[in-house]
This record gives structure tokens, sequence and C-alpha cells, in this order.
């Protein structure tokens, strides 16, 4: 029995009266410390009951704290309670190599993990466990859940909410007790398919591995509590407010907030509106600035908010301005989530680096009475009125032009930002007339930025592209027509989503834009097209009767000049699209 742990020695009674001392490896303390904070943690909530009468006693428990594991990844990367990640579990027979998902809809963000509980608390994990973690996330991202168990099928909805949503990443963490991080060899299978999947500078799957040394910090650093606790922070030149909040501001070490983040991980946001949203083009820029421009991050960067219950300035220092020592209790930060998860990722691997950076930031004493306050402060911080490009085209004479000219066929065009189709009957938007009218182009590199970059459509509504979309020559006739061409072919493409499995699916959710583009080209060739509202019953038709045939069309080119591609990179991407339709249309003037 251990009695007490000093430094690395622990005293236990021998069983014949003695007691010894033990001489024991601090990895091992670290596992037997994990070990013991899980069980606190998740006991009656880790669910093991398929392994009863299957199992020994130590198998089960074995099993109990890899699910845990699984659990407090999860936690880390999300913010979400014990009870949540619990439910994330999915580990068992027939799991496809994937121990634990979870979909963040607020974030856009689906996690799956794979763990591994090591007991002797050293070494790593091996290439052919990566290999099976690999396999499943391949499984995964292409809906295929043939022969998975329960746990996994009952996830399917929001799996595949996931992976159809363009806006959605996919976090995959690798997480285990071992004290080695994997090397380049044992790496290289997801490393490749993390290329693979974000060719073309896509941002779709990120992967990282998370070890013991990680998860002791997490869970040292009172993961599980409700409040957060940090001492000796340090700020330079700081300023002082005392009413109607007591607040401190200055700035703070980059290295600071990263190891901020590497303890606490997305918990520190748990009254932001957002967490850390991993690799977006705003947080590589945050790392770009780190790596290349370090000195000038200050400048660039808005800096960050810190709720407190409680701020206490220690004397140390207490002799200017110049730097003070603080202690902060009952810690959220509730703006910067963005800039604070890009430090901390970055810090993990640069910490020199990191040191060189200085961030603003603003710390608040909320007292207890933090719902009404704390809730009005992330409220207002978090409110910007952002303009979008778009907006600007309410200044284009040529959608007035265009609003007046369907008046005339009692159809509403809503250009301006804040107005909301509620009748689509007689009701069209500016959003569906900047996709109709890039799908309509011959040229089919508008539909794919149509898909993976709309906005670069209004970057400036002074030249090109939104000039080649909206100027004198636009008929509203044609673009009325083809919005209601857009609007049936999704509800067809939805409704025949059943039909297809696998990669053939995601054909039909990522090729939605190339699939319109086809379509309005043999539309569009309709004598009345551009000459009167063409009646929505003869637009149906016309869908039902070619619209299989495209879709047919797009999925064979698909696989057979892209058959390991993943499809939402293939349909995001310019060159390729334009080899499927030239494939297409070739393989049509053959036939004639």
């Amino acid at each position: 029995m251990i009695e007490k742990f000093v430094d690395t020695l622990y005293v236990r009674d021998s069983g014949n009266g003695k007691r010894e001392r033990v001489v024991v490896d601090m990895a091992d303390i670290n596992i037997i410390r994990i070990e013991s904070k899980l069980e606190s943690m998740f006991e009656g909530k880790i669910d093991t009951s398929d392994l009863d009468g299957k199992k020994t006693a130590d198998e089960i428990k074995k099993v109990f704290l890899s699910r845990s594991l699984a659990a407090i990844a999860i936690m880390y990367e999300t913010g979400i309670d014990v009870e949540m990640a619990a439910k994330s579990i999915t580990d068992g027979f027939q799991d496809m190599g994937i121990d634990a998902v979870y979909c963040n809809e607020k974030q856009k963000q689906l996690v799956l993990v794979q763990s591994k509980w090591r007991t002797e608390g050293s070494g790593g994990c091996s290439q052919n466990e990566i290999l099976t973690f690999v396999e499943g996330i391949k499984r995964i991202m292409s809906l295929d859940f043939a022969g998975a168990n329960d746990k996994i099928k009952q996830k399917i909805p929001e799996i595949s909410l996931a992976i159809k949503d363009m806006d959605y990443t996919l976090m995959t963490i690798f997480c285990h007790t071992g004290s080695q991080s994997m090397n380049e060899y044992i790496s290289r299978p997801i490393r490749k398919l993390k290329e693979k999947t974000n060719e073309d500078a896509s941002e779709i799957l990120d992967f990282y591995e998370l070890k013991m040394s990680e998860i002791f910090t997490y869970l040292a650093s009172g993961e599980g509590n409700d409040v957060i606790e940090i001492d000796d922070v340090i700020l330079n030149n700081w300023g002082f407010i005392d009413s109607p909040l007591k607040a401190y501001y200055g700035t703070i070490s980059a290295a600071a907030i990263g190891d901020w983040y590497m303890r606490f991980g997305n918990k520190l946001f748990d009254k932001n509106i957002r967490y850390y949203k991993g690799n977006t083009d705003v947080n590589d820029g945050i790392t770009r600035v780190l790596k290349e421009e370090v000195e000038n991050f200050f400048y660039y960067n808005n800096g960050i908010k810190l709720l407190c219950k409680k701020i206490t300035r220690k004397t140390a220092y207490s002799d200017s301005n110049k730097t003070g020592l603080f202690c902060l209790e009952g810690v959220s930060l509730v703006n910067g989530a963005q800039t604070t998860g890009s430090i901390g990722k970055f810090f993990s691997e640069n910490r020199e680096q990191t040191d060189k950076a200085n961030v603003l930031i603003q710390i608040i004493e909320i007292g207890e009475d933090e719902d009404n306050i704390s809730t009005q402060i992330t409220k207002l911080s978090n409110t910007q009125n952002k303009i979008e490009n778009k907006d600007f085209a309410a200044l284009d004479p040529e959608q007035d032009r265009l609003k007046n000219e369907l008046l005339f066929s009692n159809i509403l065009y809503l250009y301006k930002t804040g107005a909301t189709v509620d009748d689509p009957a007689k009701q069209i938007s500016l959003d569906e007339a900047i996709v109709a009218q890039a799908c309509m182009q011959d040229d089919v590199s508008y539909s794919v930025i149509a898909k993976g970059n709309v906005g670069a459509l209004t970057e400036d509504i002074t030249k090109a592209p939104y000039k080649i979309l909206f100027n004198a020559s636009t008929n509203a006739f044609r673009m009325n027509n083809s919005i209601q061409v857009m609007r049936i072919v999704e509800r067809f493409l939805q409704n025949r989503e059943t039909n297809y499995e696998g990669r053939n699916k995601l054909a039909l959710v990522h090729g939605n834009r190339l699939i319109l583009h086809l379509m309005l080209q043999q539309l569009k060739q309709l004598p009345d097209y551009g000459v009167t509202m063409i009646d929505r019953s003869v637009l149906e038709r016309k869908v039902e009767e070619w619209c299989p045939s495209i879709i047919e069309k797009v999925i064979d080119k698909m696989n057979t000049i892209y058959p390991d591609a993943y499809p939402a990179n293939i349909f995001k991407n310019v060159g390729r699209c334009r080899e499927i339709v030239n494939a297409i249309f070739e393989e049509k003037e053959n036939s004639n």
C-alpha cells in the first residue's frame, strides 16, 4: 500500500511489519496520479457494460482507463464537461479504430480520438496503432459505417452533418500515457493523410498527439473543477482602474499565454462565445506573425480579455508600474480565444520564440456576481458589426436596376443586408443571386469559387469576379430562372443522397455547385430562358429529366480521374473541376 511519495521514492509496508523505501520512476508516479484522477472523474460515467462476463477485472479496469483517457482528450480540445465527454465514447468491438467522437456544432468541429493506456508510463505509440486510426478516419470521411458498432451508428447523424458541411474541420487526436512522442516513421501514415486531405492549402483535417506530460499537466491544473486559478502572472507596463469594477491592463509575454493553454486547454473559454477553432486563415496569420514578425506581434494583434472572481496583486515588484505580479482566481477568457489557441499550439514547440512576443491584456474582477456582469461583458466584447464585402453591393446601381426589373414580374429582389426571404415564391436574395450567377457562367471556375470561397466573388464590386456576375448586361429573367433552378437542384440532390454511399454520396454534397453548373449550361439554351420567367413546374421537369444523368457522369469522372482524392478537395479545385467538365463534354461529343 502506498502511503507517501517522496520525490522518486515511496514508503510501503513490506508485509512483515517492516517499512521500506522503494525507488519509483517519476513516470510511474505520474501514471498512478493520472489513474487516480480518472477514477474520481469518470467512475460510474464511462460505460463498460459491454465487457461484463467477457473480461477480467484487471482487463475491464484497463479499458475503463483507456476510455477515460479518450474522454479527457475530448474535454481538452472542446472544453465540455465530464458527463458530455463520457457520452462521446465509442470504443468497443467494431469501433472502426475510433474511441471517441464529438461534434461541436457551435465551433464547427468534428473531434475523433484514439486512446491507449500505457500502465508503465513509458514508450509511445506504434505505427500499427496509427494505421488503425488512419483507416478509421478515412472511413469516417467517406461516411462508411459498414459493420460499425451501435455507439458509432448512434453518432452517424452528427458525423454526417460535419462531413457534409464545408465549414467543419476534423480534429484527430491520438492520446496515450506514454512519455515518448511519435517519430517521423510512426507518424508517417497520419502525416500523409493530412497532406492528402489538406492539399491545395485546404484545412480540412488536423492532428495532434496528446501524451502523458500534457495529460498530467492538464489534470494537475484542476480540470474537473469549476475554478481556474493562475498564480504568478507577470504584467508589464500595467495600469489600474478601480471603478465601477476593479481592472488591470498591460502587456504579458505570449509564452505565459501559451503555458495557460497547455495547462487548461479550451476550459479557459468556458464563458466565451467560441472556443479555439484550429487552423483558420486568421489563426494561420497569427502563427505566421509569431514565426516571421514576432517583434510586431503586439501591434498586429488585438489582445485578450480575462474575467476573474478575484485579482490579488502581490508584493513582489510593487515599487513601480513597470512590472506587477498577480494571482488570478476563477479565470475565464472571454475575448481572444483564437489568439490564445494559436499561441498555445505554437508555444508547444517554439517556447523561446513565443517568449519574444508581447500581448495586450485586460483583466477584470467581477466577484461572485458573475451571471449578469460576465454575460454582458462577454457579449459586448465579442459584438462586431462586421461589414462583409457583399454588403457594398447595395451601392451598385445594377442591383437596383435588377430589383426594379424583377418587380414588374412580382418578384422582390432582396439585395440589402439584413433582409430575409420569407416568401420563396415571390422573393429571391442576393446570396442566392451570387451563387446562381456564378454557376451560370460558361467558365466553371466561378462555380468552384462559389463552393469553396463564395466571399471572393464580391471582394471588390468595382472589378472581376463581381463585375462578371453583375453588370449592365446581367439579365433579370436569366438570374431569377437560375435561382429557381438552384433551389430545385438542391432539393433534388438532398432527396437523392439516400441512393448513394461513401464517396459517391459526398459527390452530391460537395459537388452540388458543379452539378448545378452543368445543369444550367443545358437549361440556359432554352429559347425563353432570358426572355421570361419560366414556370417552376417546367424547370422541375427538366431537372428530373436531366439531373440524374449529370450526377452519374460527375461521379464516374470523379472516381475515374481522382479515385483517391477527398471529394471536398476535388470540388474546391478549379483545375480538377475543369478536367471533370471537359471529360464529360468530350464523352458527349464522341457519343454524338
